[in-house]
């Protein structure tokens, strides 16, 4: 049998791809390895769009700090609250070194720096 990763729903393994979340199945063996994979793993950040989220991904990336992007926004319906944020997960074990990088990069000050550069 066959799994929908988003979604759960199973589907015989002639079926390829979930008709409901448009995204390629997988077997059990594979998300019961992705769901141990990523089952200690903590929030860190929650952006509010994309582009944000995936510039904070980049930051810790290049802090070597694994991280994943766990998008809960409908593109149907803009939600409020927990259900339209976009989350940063990291593993618990990097967490300190993760909030560290984020506090830097929310202080860094893009006009001082250009200042900086510029002399203005």
């Amino acid at each position: 049998m066959n799994i929908c990763p988003e979604c759960g729903c199973e589907y015989k393994d002639s079926v390829t791809k979930c008709p409901d979340c448009d995204v390629l199945l997988v077997t059990k063996k594979q998300k019961e390895e992705k769901d141990r994979r990523y089952k200690n793993w903590e929030v860190v950040y929650t952006a509010g769009s994309n582009y944000e989220a995936e510039m904070m991904r980049t930051n810790l990336e290049s802090a070597n700090i694994e991280c994943v992007i766990l998008n809960q926004k409908d593109r149907s319906f803009q939600l409020d609250g927990d259900l339209g944020i976009i989350k940063i997960l990291v593993p618990i074990d990097k967490v300190s070194d993760a909030l560290v990088v984020i506090e830097n990069a929310e202080s860094f000050d893009d006009d001082e720096e250009i200042e900086d550069n510029f002399g203005s």
